[in-house]
């Protein structure tokens, strides 16, 4: 690597903290409670290897010795000609392994179009693949990400390249690698048509690379990577600019990674900044793996109290029916609820009470469903008046009320009633520090306000009646 790459490199701060008070690495560093490592992508040096000041064979390093992250993802268009050249590619891996780096994925932006008009030519931007899924086997890659491009027509445009990433996902398969599609601007930058191609492809070893960019104005980013996430194989957390405290100005980075943890991913996340100018690109991905490991230490702190599997560390109250599929808690056959403040129905309590915590879940609900959450409620008596109820009913677009859906039930109306209609899972937050309650549903914070009725208790699901199906997932909690 040449002196003023190096020099480059090494000149941005790093917010006060010197390399060597990071962990040796920051990607598989973590300990196995972490909720995903970080990998860094190749085109977040794209101006400097344009420049010439690195090559990618210096990439390895560069990743390892000056942003401690042990996983690349490489561009193909920076060795677009070295597919097949066996040489180039033993060295890059002997490169990689000295520094104790992986790599992850190889980015495919030269095979051609694989959603093309013409047979011949989908036929030769297949072939072409082929060769990076080769190249990607024998460096110990995971995964290839191609590009959805062709015909400009988005009907036909995805069966073509569903056609070509079917036969893709049959040859990678058997190097036992996954092919991804990334949001990558066009049609597959709309949620909708990139899910009909993962359905139209249906294999295994065939999903998404959500980016948090490459969106168009009018489609919802979070909205969209939550579409994306039960088909991801790799997630790209995209940043461009950032505020002065360190977060990125159009991506609420840590709404978004909570979106990729409530998925089920736990993989690696990669770092993909961008920067005006050339010699801020190290900044920029300092400070996208910074906020990307202070996002990771506070998803850690909150731990899930439901373990997808059985109901230890509950307790049933007064009957109802609780079962568990698939890492969901669902809940049925509720009975004898009424609003008298003296008598409980049936409802799921934790086996442990809590003070101040940050409890985040999701929920759905059937349609006329009516449910809640409780939090600092008593054993006995009514758990919403002896505590709190963060109400669960499907009335979508009702008039905020002390009521309705999200409010704190005969206590706190909600500002704006975000609750998505019924069998849509919605996304809760609720922080209880002090007198200090706050709720947030879907990215949004509905409720702030102080209440000092109960300052400790359990916290409870409710089971409501025999109509209504409620269901929860990614029960967790932090104690504050």
């Amino acid at each position: 690597m040449k002196r003023r790459m190096f020099l480059a490199l090494s000149a941005g701060a790093l917010g006060g903290i010197s390399l060597r008070s990071l962990p040796l690495s920051v990607a598989g560093a973590a300990e196995e409670t972490a909720p995903f490592s970080i990998s860094l992508a190749e085109w977040s040096l794209h101006s400097t290897l344009e420049a010439g000041l690195m090559t990618n064979l210096d990439f390895p390093r560069v990743s390892k010795q000056e942003f401690a992250i042990d996983c690349v993802e490489l561009v193909d268009q920076f060795f677009e000609d070295k597919a097949k050249d066996t040489a180039y590619l033993k060295e890059l891996k002997s490169r990689a392994d000295g520094e104790g780096v992986a790599i992850g994925l190889i980015m495919i932006d030269t095979n051609g179009p694989l959603g093309a008009a013409g047979k011949a030519a989908r036929d030769s931007a297949v072939e072409g693949t082929f060769a990076w899924i080769d190249a990607a086997a024998y460096l110990g890659c995971h995964a290839v990400r191609v590009n959805a491009r062709g015909v400009k027509n988005p009907d036909e445009l995805r069966d073509n390249v569903a056609e070509s990433c079917a036969r893709l996902a049959d040859y990678a398969a058997e190097r036992r690698l996954n092919v991804t599609i990334e949001n990558h601007g066009g049609p597959s930058s709309d949620p909708e048509w990139l899910v009909s191609v993962m359905k139209a492809v249906s294999k295994p070893n065939f999903g998404t690379l959500p980016d948090f960019g490459n969106f168009p104005e009018n489609v919802d980013r979070y909205a969209a990577v939550e579409a994306f996430m039960p088909y991801a194989k790799a997630v790209s957390a995209k940043a461009g600019s950032f505020t002065p405290d360190g977060l990125v100005k159009d991506t609420d980075f840590f709404r978004m990674m909570r979106i990729v943890r409530d998925g089920g991913y736990t993989g690696y996340v990669g770092v993909e900044s961008s920067a005006d100018k050339q010699g801020d690109e190290a900044n920029a991905i300092r400070m996208t793996r910074d906020l990307l490991l202070r996002i990771r230490e506070e998803e850690k702190r909150c731990g899930p109290i439901f373990n997808g599997l059985d109901l230890s560390g509950w307790t049933a109250v007064e009957g109802g029916d609780w079962t568990v599929k698939d890492g969901v808690l669902v809940g049925r056959n509720g009975r004898n609820w009424s609003t008298d403040p003296e008598k409980a129905g049936s409802w799921l309590r934790t086996a442990e009470q809590y003070g101040d915590f940050r409890l985040e879940l999701q929920y759905t609900i059937s349609g006329d469903g009516n449910s809640g959450v409780f939090f600092r409620s008593a054993a006995e008596k009514n758990p919403a008046f002896t505590g709190y109820e963060m109400q669960i009913h499907d009335a979508p677009g009702q008039e905020p009320s002390k009521s309705g859906p999200g409010a704190i039930y005969d206590v706190a109306a909600p500002t704006a009633n975000k609750a998505r209609p019924a069998g849509q899972w919605n996304t809760v937050t609720i922080i209880a520090k002090g007198p200090r309650i706050t709720i947030e549903m879907n990215g949004e914070r509905i409720i702030e306000t102080e209440q000092t009725r109960s300052m400790g208790g359990y916290i409870g699901l409710q089971n409501h009646d025999e109509r209504a199906e409620v269901r929860f997932r990614n029960i967790r909690l932090e104690k504050l």
